[in-house]
């Protein structure tokens, strides 16, 4: 008789999506199903909430700006893909570069991957241009995945240019213009020339790689079969829309105008669309490569992907997955009144963030002398008092379980500055990456107890220049 454990088949292997709520990581989460157990991580809670129709899909919310969620998330997962940007919002007021709150994420997602025993993080970025001129997105998607392999695990990156499917934040630009103006001037920029790549063949570079880290490790240049310039693209958009254009170049138009002109003519946030433009002034060449090699016999012409964008009756690009999210996000982030800052500090050689983390409050009670005193319990814990009268301003515990020489955690515990009933952790970090270039000095989840307008144009503009001062304070000492 024959054993019924015979006829079971092995379990698929757990693969966890950060970002899966964005345009490609929704194509990732519906393609790779068949073959793995997919944990879609997400950190809004409507989507992580949603009812649950595929039994191969997992939707978790996860907080990747908390290592301890990330960590939780991770856990009994063998391969990730990270898809993360922070181009968007994720607090009511947020005090920090898109660029230094994707190192903070990324290197919470590196060290939960090392941590949990992760055996591949597979990462889209940018085709990054030949020459000394890279953009400001592109060099961060760079660092990114610097960060993602600085903790030992093997990392695979796929680097693209313009992705053409529904919801892409450049498609979606390229039909706007297009159908809502008869004239569209471009900068000159928009003459550089790239490889326009379709959605789907991104997907099929993806199962290509995941679960092969050792043949697919380091950088993968990848793109659709034309070089096609931005000001040739938006001229192939007009004739599939069967909307005559006139389309020319001018050096009277910079490269910031046309972002804040599209910004009014997209529906796409101008946080969203300024990187794109940003990145338009170089060419990109491709590097020949094995996985290039595999999917460029069957990769999709770029008309015929812009086709798979459209919607059939009203002609415009199919929208982003996250669009409705983006209103009750806004709604839920303002009535949490929370505070995020992050800053990025060169670190001076041999120190770490238990270093930055004293010489920090100890600065503190210097720069804002005679107003403010900072005070050290035996615990590691700090208290930031005002002089006179003597109160309390912020109570800062140390939390000496969750804290290392390369990362400090404070939780800001009370003070008249902060409110005792906000949901979430309200937290002071600080996070040496990156091979110990830098520290960031993070403030995550913080609710100010002054009222909204008061603490807007008080306390928060303080606080960065406070943070702005104490950078240039170990930059000289870096030197």
């Amino acid at each position: 008789m024959t054993d019924p454990r015979d006829d079971q088949t092995p379990p698929r292997p757990r693969l966890a999506i950060a970002g899966a709520s964005g345009f490609i990581g929704t194509a990732l989460c519906r393609s790779l199903t068949d073959r793995y157990q997919v944990f879609a991580l997400t950190r809004s809670m409507l989507v992580a909430r949603a009812p649950q129709r595929d039994p191969g899909l997992i939707r978790r919310e996860c907080d990747l700006f908390s290592l301890d969620a990330v960590r939780a998330a991770l856990v009994g997962i063998e391969y990730a893909i990270y898809l993360v940007h922070s181009l968007v919002p994720s607090s009511r007021l947020t005090q920090a570069k898109p660029a230094d709150m994707d190192l903070v994420l990324a290197d919470n997602f590196a060290q939960a991957a090392a941590e949990n025993g992760i055996r591949q993080i597979l990462v889209v970025g940018g085709l990054i241009p030949e020459g000394f001129h890279i953009s400001p997105l592109l060099w961060s998607r760079r660092e990114v995945e610097m960060v993602l392999a600085s903790r030992g695990t093997p990392v695979t990156a796929l680097r693209a240019g313009l992705v053409v499917g529904p919801g892409g934040s450049a498609t979606s630009l390229l039909v706007d213009l297009v159908r809502r103006l008869p004239v569209i001037p471009l900068p000159r920029a928009a003459r550089s020339v790239t490889r326009p790549l379709a959605l789907p063949d991104l997907v099929r570079a993806v199962r290509c790689c995941l679960g092969e880290p050792q043949r697919y490790r380091g950088p993968f240049d990848i793109g659709g079969p034309e070089c096609l310039s931005y000001e040739t693209m938006v001229r192939e958009t007009a004739d599939l829309l069967g909307r005559p254009r006139t389309v020319f170049t001018t050096r009277l138009l910079p490269v910031g105008l046309a972002a804040l002109a599209a910004r009014v003519v997209g529906r796409a946030p101008l946080a969203l669309i300024a990187p794109v433009i940003e990145s338009l002034p170089q060419d990109t060449i491709l590097h020949d490569n094995p996985l290039l090699a595999r999917i460029a016999p069957d990769a999709v012409p770029f008309r015929a992907a812009l086709a798979g964008v459209l919607d059939e009756q009203r002609r415009r690009s199919l929208p982003n997955p996250r669009t409705p999210l983006i209103g009750p996000e806004r709604t839920r982030h303002r009535r949490a009144g929370l505070v995020r800052s992050i800053q990025r500090i060169i670190l001076p050689p041999g120190q770490d963030a238990a270093w930055v983390a004293g010489n920090y409050f100890r600065w503190l009670e210097r720069a804002l002398w005679p107003f403010v005193v900072t005070t050290r319990a035996a615990d590691g814990s700090w208290t930031i008092w005002l002089r006179a009268p003597r109160w309390r301003l912020l109570s800062l515990r140390r939390m000496a379980a969750e804290s290392t020489a390369q990362r400090q955690v404070y939780r800001i515990a009370g003070g008249l500055l902060s409110r005792s009933d906000a949901p979430g952790c309200a937290r002071f970090e600080f996070q040496t990456l990156l091979g110990e270039r830098y520290t960031m000095a993070a403030i995550h989840d913080y609710a100010p107890a002054l009222p909204w307008p008061v603490y807007r144009w008080t306390q928060a503009p303080v606080h960065r220049w406070i943070m702005a001062r104490y950078q240039r304070h170990l930059a000289r000492l870096a030197r």
